[in-house]
């Protein structure tokens, strides 16, 4: 784990394969971390130079206290690859990871080779996703972070992946359980406040991938991303919310045939 600091805040970063020509930058979702992607870093890292960055408050970065919005979770993945002298990279997100990725699309596109939307969605939320964001910011205020990820989690996987595999779903609430508290709060907020962002990648020419879960319970399918650009690519993947843990070689294929091509 490596770490820089950006305006008294360490921001933490995972970097593999640095000997390769071409980088994949990968954000995790909401109360997740870099190790979201531990089953698909190293088989990238083969091929591609990978960063995997821990969002503020989240992992191992830290958090000052301080209202953000998700184009202040971008500038700190611009400064990081500034630091890093990285000028034109591939980015994926992942859920919250997405709202990130889809900002930075806006703010930097002269950054990007191509990006994409791994469970997630350029919509904003609806009025009765706002209201769930508040409950959820009250939950943590009134019980904690520990039982606000008990009851997210097992709502990120498919019915049978979870029946299947306890050890997976008991790795993600343990990652949960190490996000600041106030940070999941402010992240919350930030997420109730993002715009409609469908516009960013009709407007522009830059490859875009979406990968839609089988079995999502959080981001249906007619509510991912509105578009009928030649440039973008949909692909399904045998999952729920975690495709990256439910189905780690399915998604390796999705991504390096999308950068192959």
């Amino acid at each position: 784990m490596e770490i820089v600091t950006i305006d008294n805040r360490e921001l933490a970063y995972v970097e593999k394969g640095k000997s390769h020509a071409n980088t994949v930058v990968l954000i995790h979702g909401f109360c997740g971390s870099s190790d979201y992607w531990k089953k698909i870093i190293e088989p990238l890292s083969h091929t591609y130079h990978i960063i995997a960055v821990d969002l503020r408050g989240h992992g191992r970065s830290t958090f000052d206290g301080a209202a953000f919005e998700m184009e202040d979770l971008a500038r700190d993945v611009k400064v990081l690859l500034d630091r890093l002298g990285l000028h034109s990279v591939y980015l994926f997100g992942h859920s919250l990871g997405g709202y990130v990725t889809l900002a930075f699309a806006e703010l930097f596109p002269e950054s990007l080779k191509g990006y994409g939307l791994i469970h997630s969605t350029a919509y904003p939320d609806s009025d009765e996703g706002k209201a769930g964001r508040l409950k959820a910011i009250e939950k943590i205020q009134d019980l904690g972070i520990q039982a606000f990820i008990d009851g997210l989690i097992p709502n990120l996987f498919a019915d049978n992946y979870m029946a299947a595999n306890p050890a997976d779903v008991e790795d993600v609430k343990e990652i949960g359980y190490n996000t600041d508290p106030l940070a999941a709060m402010e992240t919350l907020a930030a997420m109730r406040k993002r715009p409609d962002r469908n516009t960013v990648i009709d407007n522009q020419e830059i490859p875009f991938l979406l990968v839609q879960g089988q079995f999502d319970k959080i981001v249906p399918k007619d509510r991912a991303v509105n578009s009928s650009a030649p440039f973008v690519v949909v692909k399904d993947i045998d999952a729920g919310h975690m495709g990256m843990i439910e189905n780690p070689d399915g998604l390796l294929s999705i991504l390096a045939e999308f950068m192959e091509s």
